[in-house]
């Protein structure tokens, strides 16, 4: 499936969703999310990495952590901003990004 595809997919989810480029890589940037976590709803910005990025086979970045949740969180600098990252691996970039999407996102409730 291809990348407008995908970005197709993921607006039917956050429409504001939109394809960044990261030295001729894909990353999808996810305004205003609304999580699950602990019973209730957080916002935060997301910004979804459907493919390798260092040791990780998929990574979802966050504009805040939730040190409760997942482990490990470690700060990145990307596109010029601060993002957070647990350290949660093996989501195969071969599932569609609504996919991969949701199972890092599982990892918040």
């Amino acid at each position: 499936m291809t990348a407008q595809l995908q970005l197709a997919a993921l607006r039917r989810i956050n429409r504001l969703a939109e394809l960044w480029d990261e030295g001729g890589q894909p990353l999808v940037f996810l305004p205003n999310m609304n999580v699950l976590h602990n019973g209730g709803t957080v916002t935060v910005d997301g910004l979804l990495c459907p493919r390798g990025h260092p040791s990780y086979t998929t990574r979802l970045f966050l504009s805040k952590p939730f040190p409760n949740r997942g482990q490990n969180w470690t700060v990145h600098q990307i596109m010029g901003r601060a993002w957070h990252a647990m350290s949660f691996n093996n989501v195969p970039p071969s599932l569609p990004w609504t996919e991969i999407l949701a199972n890092h996102l599982g990892q918040l409730k």
